[in-house]
């Protein structure tokens, strides 16, 4: 039994898998996920690691929250940590990071995946054309050997996120390994992007949206701080992805306005 106020229920059917984070209680990965199965379709567990902190759960948690997700018939978004850069100019920071993939990746083996959100950092709006070719290089380098460790999940399950830079950037990395897309709204919207054309260029490839609200540079924030127009305009592009659309807060007041804003979407949908 837990301790924590479940989430609104969401409407049957709807057009995609929703998922939130797995820190909208004020409570380790393990007890969010206990709290949340039944509620939604998707955890995206967020997990970091430095020399200092880490929230890796043990092998046990792994277990039981691969048991919990075929009991509820829910999968998981393993968002990779990204307190390294896999495209840093540091050659020893670039491997460090690939071996920490590497690792998680081995410890969520068992757990029903719906997709690695990949960020790809070492590069910066305003760089040059030749910082950005050596930035590519390096990343594909890292990735050849990560995809050629044994056992490694299928290069489309990784989703390379939308972050600051020009996603079109990334355009080289996704042709040659193949890589899905993890398309965040919000930071589409707080970086001055285009989220039409975005929408219209990468949809078709993408396995995973981050979907929250942004206000004044501020990104995160529940979907009631979405214009209607900013609202329709996503909601009308995902009528029929397949794929995750997580709502991307961290705590349970943003996370139950936001499925409450969705439903009532979801809703009007059904009437039209």
């Amino acid at each position: 039994m837990t301790l924590f106020n479940p989430l609104p229920s969401l409407p049957n059917p709807r057009p995609f898998r929703v998922g939130v984070t797995s820190y909208i209680f004020p409570a380790d990965i393990l007890p969010n996920v206990e709290a949340l199965s039944g509620n939604v379709d998707d955890v995206e567990l967020l997990l970091f690691e430095s020399e200092n902190v880490s929230n890796l759960p043990s092998p046990e948690v792994f277990a039981r929250l691969a048991e919990l997700g075929r009991r509820n018939n829910m999968t998981y978004t393993v968002h990779l940590p990204f307190d390294r850069a896999l495209g840093s100019p540091d050659t020893t920071e670039r491997t460090a990071h690939r071996k920490q993939i590497e690792r998680i990746l081995r410890l969520t083996k068992e757990l029903p995946v719906h997709g690695y959100i990949l960020h790809l950092e070492g590069v910066k709006p305003g760089d040059s054309a030749e910082r950005v070719q050596v930035w590519q290089r390096d990343v594909a380098v890292e990735l050849r050997q990560l995809f050629a460790v044994p056992d490694m999940p299928a290069p489309d399950q990784f989703c390379v996120e939308s972050l600051s830079y020009p996603f079109a950037w990334c355009d080289p990395l996704l042709d040659e390994f193949g890589l899905s897309v993890c398309m965040d709204v919000g930071h589409l919207w707080r970086y001055g992007a285009s989220v039409p054309d975005f929408i219209q260029r990468y949809l078709p490839r993408t396995r995973v949206v981050h979907f929250h609200g942004e206000r004044d540079g501020k990104d995160h924030q529940p979907l009631t701080a979405l214009t209607p127009e900013r609202m329709q305009l996503c909601l009308q592009a995902l009528r029929y992805f397949p794929g995750v659309v997580t709502l991307e807060v961290f705590e349970y007041d943003a996370a139950r306005l936001s499925l409450e804003r969705l439903t009532e979407w979801l809703e009007n949908e059904k009437h039209d």
